[in-house]
């Protein structure tokens, strides 16, 4: 039986936008320009991981199965502590309206 429960999924908008979204790493973390909604992002770390896990059309992702897509990538982090950043990282996320929440 497939899970059931909320997944998260790139948005139309940053789908349609990704090729010409530019890039640029700095001290607090990445920054996100796209040039044809002209907005910017300031993105911490653990956001643009996130971000780069479900920019693919066709997936979608629990906030369980990023938590474990976090902790592979850093074996040494606090589980608790990567809770909490992996759902501030998907609330700045669906404010950006960058992705979405989907209930399956």
């Amino acid at each position: 039986m497939p899970a059931t429960g909320i997944f998260y999924a790139a948005s139309e908008a940053l789908l349609d936008t990704q090729s010409s979204v530019l890039w640029k790493e700095v001290d607090e973390g990445w920054i996100r320009f796209d040039p044809h909604a002209g907005e910017t992002h300031l993105l911490a770390p653990v956001t643009r991981f996130i971000l780069d896990q479900l920019s693919h059309d066709g997936t979608a992702l629990s906030e369980a199965a990023l938590i474990h897509v976090v902790l592979e990538e850093e074996p040494d982090a606090d589980p608790g502590e990567c809770q909490g950043q992996v759902r501030s990282a998907l609330d700045a996320l669906l404010e950006a309206r960058l992705i979405r929440a989907v209930i399956n």
